[in-house]
């Protein structure tokens, strides 16, 4: 974005700091919708503080960083649920979570990082992987098969069960895939970080192998991921499509439905980023009881894990999954299901405190077919 559009924007914003609640209504419940904000509790840390830290840093207010500053500006989870909210109640669209980032690589190109973020770096340097591990998720994989799944780092390394029963999903409905033996971090923690210059050749790497693949489909249990290549890559000419959406495509799937009733978690870069709401729902109805829990879809609450904050800000990110625990019990359920790796990462180690089973909506599909 350029430097007028980005002081257009900020201008526009009233500090009326409404994108920070929920619901407004006399004769409604008021919840938070910020995380950053009701955790930290100043203002810097809500949508309209943070705006006004980029306009001092870009007409030349702020010439050196303090501690504060830093954890103003990157600990935000990038959910965009101030951006939505914000849109609802004016008649202004300011692309705050855009605005956020472009914020983050103004810091980064004055070299005001955190060291949590430049040790992701060099983790990928190393290994092409966020976690810097080197052992390598395998699977079996079928060579110029139509359907590409592309796993990422968090259900390679720190989630494998989501791939796991992705993969076995594949095999049991008799669908040929191949996955790519060089998959490269797709980008998304740099991205998010204002790294831009960091991720041009995982990108490129990327592009490169998905091309080779021959595939026409790829399919995504990483809403992340999915985000990243569709908005920040070119197209490549293949369809991009999350696990959710290639399911409901399969028509009636013979689906045991199990005796469980949960919850159901919107990602941010699942439903506020692309707008998917209704898939992973109608997957889950064939599998399990759902119930919703007071904020959902547009407003949904984060599960605190995305932006960098969960490798900066781990006591922040927790807190934020376990307000999400507690809405979960608020609505009547033990299990909270998402439909994405670093939900369920955050989520489950917020709700093993708690009693509270977390999973991934393929990990109940494919349950459902073992049945």
């Amino acid at each position: 974005m350029e430097r007028e559009e980005i002081l257009s924007a900020i201008y526009h914003c009233v500090k009326c700091k409404l994108c920070s609640i929920s619901s407004f209504h006399p004769n409604e419940e008021w919840l938070p919708l910020c995380p950053s904000g009701q955790f930290y509790g100043y203002q810097a840390f809500y949508a309209p503080g943070r705006l006004e830290i980029f306009r001092e840093i870009l007409e030349g207010e702020l010439s050196e960083p303090s501690d504060g500053l830093l954890k103003a500006a990157y600990a935000c989870t990038l959910c965009g649920a101030c951006y939505e909210k914000c849109k609802q109640i004016t008649s202004v669209e300011i692309r705050l979570p855009e605005l956020f980032e472009e914020l983050r690589r103004e810091l980064v190109k004055k070299g005001w990082i955190l060291d949590a973020h430049k040790n992701i770096v060099e983790k990928i340097k190393e290994t092409r992987n966020a976690y810097g591990e080197k052992v390598e998720y395998r699977a079996k994989s079928v060579y110029g098969a139509d359907v590409l799944y592309f796993i990422g780092c968090t259900a390679r390394y720190r989630v494998p069960e989501i791939a796991d029963a992705m993969l076995q999903i594949f095999d049991k409905l008799g669908i040929k895939y191949q996955v790519m033996d060089e998959e490269w971090c797709c980008g998304s923690v740099l991205l998010r970080t204002g790294q831009i210059e960091a991720a041009k050749e995982l990108m490129e790497h990327n592009i490169e192998a998905i091309k080779r693949s021959g595939a026409n489909i790829v399919v995504f249990t990483c809403p992340g991921c999915l985000n990243t290549i569709e908005k920040n890559y070119p197209d490549m000419g293949v369809e991009l499509v999350h696990s959710t959406q290639f399911l409901t495509r399969l028509g009636n799937m013979e689906v045991k439905k199990l005796d469980m009733k949960v919850a159901y978690h919107d990602p941010c870069h699942l439903g506020r980023d692309l707008g998917i709401y209704d898939a992973p729902r109608a997957v889950l109805k064939g599998v399990v009881d759902i119930t919703e829990m007071k904020r959902e879809r547009e407003q949904a609450w984060c599960c605190g894990s995305g932006g960098g904050v969960k490798s900066a800000f781990d006591d922040f990110a927790l807190w934020s999954a376990g307000e999400r625990i507690k809405e979960a019990r608020e609505a009547g359920v033990e299990v909270l299901v998402s439909a994405c790796p670093f939900c369920k990462r955050n989520l489950r180690e917020a709700g093993e405190k708690e009693g509270m089973k977390v999973y991934d909506v393929v990990e109940l599909v494919n349950k459902g077919l073992e049945g």
